[in-house]
């Protein structure tokens, strides 16, 4: 069990793992939309009443994050939108959105983004919000934010 310092807002892990756990699972979902964006795709509905888009991207981008997470906390819990959760008895689980703004992503609007988020005992201590198409990427982590602006 990891102990904090109440000045601590990483839950005992090295912000800068964090952040580039953060950073590297955005860019492998990534690596999976843009290519897929503003093209033909394959869209399914995942309700059968109403209309909760889904695409191949989706999945794949999932995917792609959960395989950084895993490689980097195995013993992590990581819920996510398009596969079961995988819940273990680690204080931290990660959030995910591999593509939040499907509608607007199978669309071809560019207001569409990765969400990923890191929590320790239940409370929220980093994220981040990636624009794969505008190269802009917003991460909080260890009490602080930043704009990353990245290349596309």
């Amino acid at each position: 069990m990891n102990k904090q310092h109440p000045a601590d807002h990483s839950g005992g892990i090295d912000p800068d793992m964090i952040k580039a756990t953060l950073l590297a699972a955005c860019d492998a979902a990534a690596a999976v939309t843009l290519p897929v964006f503003r093209n033909k795709m394959d869209i399914a509905n995942k309700e059968e009443q109403g209309f909760d888009p889904v695409t191949k991207a989706d999945r794949e981008a999932e995917l792609a994050i959960r395989a950084v997470i895993e490689h980097r906390f195995p013993d992590h819990s990581i819920i996510g939108e398009e596969y079961p959760n995988k819940i273990t008895d680690s204080p931290f689980s990660w959030v995910i959105d591999p593509i939040d703004g499907t509608r607007a992503f199978i669309s071809g609007l560019p207001v569409w983004g990765t969400l990923i988020g890191l929590c320790f005992e239940g409370k929220t201590i980093a994220g981040v919000m990636a624009q794969p198409f505008s190269g802009e990427t917003y991460l909080g982590v260890g009490g602080n934010a930043f704009l990353c602006q990245r290349g596309r």
